[in-house]
């Protein structure tokens, strides 16, 4: 296994000696061969280990046998606790995603801290084909079909040649200590239970289909380059007035539709179901919308607008400085400020609120009355861009639209005495 863990070390251009590498270990097989075969080659590293707290003196077990390792082969090791339940419990999260989620943060720290080139993460042939069929379950676009890549930005999964059974071997075969972890055989997490279940059945089937699935994943992942280079030249065709919006029209004239949201929108949380909630936003009326935990998809005319929920609309600050009229020796403000007649307000009955329908003003230099939906339309408003409007009222009467325009019944005229000069701060 040693010369198959170089050669494809070679072929692929993982790491060399010049990289500084961390290893993530769980004292399980697989990381505990990964290192072996990481000393036996020659290479420097240093060991990363999460104890996850979840299954007692087992888990403080995993972490002495760990420990003991790196003292008898001179390693650094790098240990964390993490109190996983009280996560679990305080963000409503699922167990996995808070292990994965602190796992990362922690070989993020780690590589930032201590400048490690790359982390390399002991997943075999066998986690590939759990992780394929998962990805399948859960309705993927074409990039999941690789199942989990060999390597990814900052990580490295050198072992994703071998099977977990080669690799069981060698460790038998090498007197390699390891423990095992009881919950591996709890079919209530998805991945045991395409494991334990879903892939024995289709073994029955076809005794090749180990083969055939790690077989796809390899072709996929070989063709994503291109296929990236393909979504990258049609996002740029579908485009519409800004960054985060798409042209509908040329969104239905599209022969990859599917694919082509599924790639944009994956990112944002958007399932392949949602996707095809999204492509029939296309045929709704104007404000219709789809939405995830993380962003929502909009319909706005003729345009699919995508708005991060994070994007919180936030409220100005506002500033207030009084002065004489003779004072002023221009009229001239930025686009956050404005001038007001000061005796036509009471700076205690200032409310600060969003747009709603059926409001109305007088713009600044009309005598006449203007909805605000009329006015929004004027300015070429997106639905995204008018929730992001703040009104400034006295009485629930609008005296200025910020950072647009005043009311023409709040301005300063030429039997003004006192001036309020009102500064937005975002």
């Amino acid at each position: 296994m040693l010369e198959q863990f170089d050669d494809n070390n070679s072929q692929k251009g993982l790491f060399s000696s010049k990289h500084k590498l961390l290893v993530a270990i769980s004292g399980g097989v697989d990381s505990m061969v990964l290192t072996n075969l990481l000393l036996n080659a020659g290479y420097e590293v240093a060991l990363a280990h999460c104890n996850y707290q979840l299954r007692g003196k087992e888990s403080d077990y995993d972490q002495k046998l760990i420990e003991e390792f790196a003292q008898n082969n001179g390693l650094k090791l790098y240990a964390k606790l993490v109190d996983t339940a009280s996560i679990v419990e305080e963000s409503n999260v699922s167990i996995q995603m808070v292990a994965r989620e602190e796992r990362y943060k922690f070989f993020e720290e780690l590589m930032n801290d201590h400048g490690y080139d790359l982390t390399l993460l002991a997943h075999n042939a066998d986690d590939r084909i759990e992780s394929l069929l998962i990805n399948v379950l859960r309705g993927t676009g074409i990039r999941g079909l690789q199942g989990m890549p060999v390597k990814r930005e900052r990580y490295v999964r050198p072992l994703m040649f071998a099977c977990k059974s080669d690799i069981r071997n060698y460790a038998v075969k090498n007197q390699i200590d390891f423990r095992e972890d009881a919950s591996n055989s709890e079919v209530y997490y998805q991945r045991n239970w395409v494991r334990l279940r879903v892939l024995p059945l289709l073994r029955e089937i076809d005794c090749n289909i180990d083969t055939k699935l790690l077989g796809l994943a390899q072709r996929v992942e070989a063709e994503l380059p291109s296929y990236h280079d393909f979504i990258s030249e049609k996002k740029l065709s579908i485009n519409g007035n800004s960054e985060n919006s798409l042209s509908v029209s040329k969104l239905q004239d599209s022969k990859s539709l599917f694919t082509l949201l599924r790639e944009i929108l994956a990112p944002h949380g958007f399932s392949s179901d949602q996707v095809f909630e999204v492509i029939d936003l296309l045929e709704s009326n104007s404000g219709s919308i789809v939405e995830t935990d993380q962003a929502r998809v909009l319909k706005d005319r003729e345009e699919l607008l995508i708005q991060p929920k994070s994007e919180s609309v936030k409220m100005p600050l506002l500033r207030f400085e009084e002065v004489n009229r003779n004072e002023l020796s221009s009229f001239g403000v930025e686009q956050n400020q404005t001038l007001i007649d000061s005796e036509l307000v009471n700076k205690d009955e200032f409310k600060l609120r969003h747009w709603k329908n059926g409001d109305r003003f007088k713009p600044l230099g009309m005598n006449g009355w203007k909805k605000l939906s009329d006015f929004f339309i004027d300015q070429k408003l997106s639905i995204i861009e008018k929730e992001k409007v703040w009104l400034l009222t006295q009485n629930d009467t609008i005296v200025w639209i910020i950072g647009m325009r005043l009311d023409q019944r709040f301005r300063v005229s030429e039997s003004t005495q006192k001036v309020l000069k009102v500064t937005a701060c975002f």
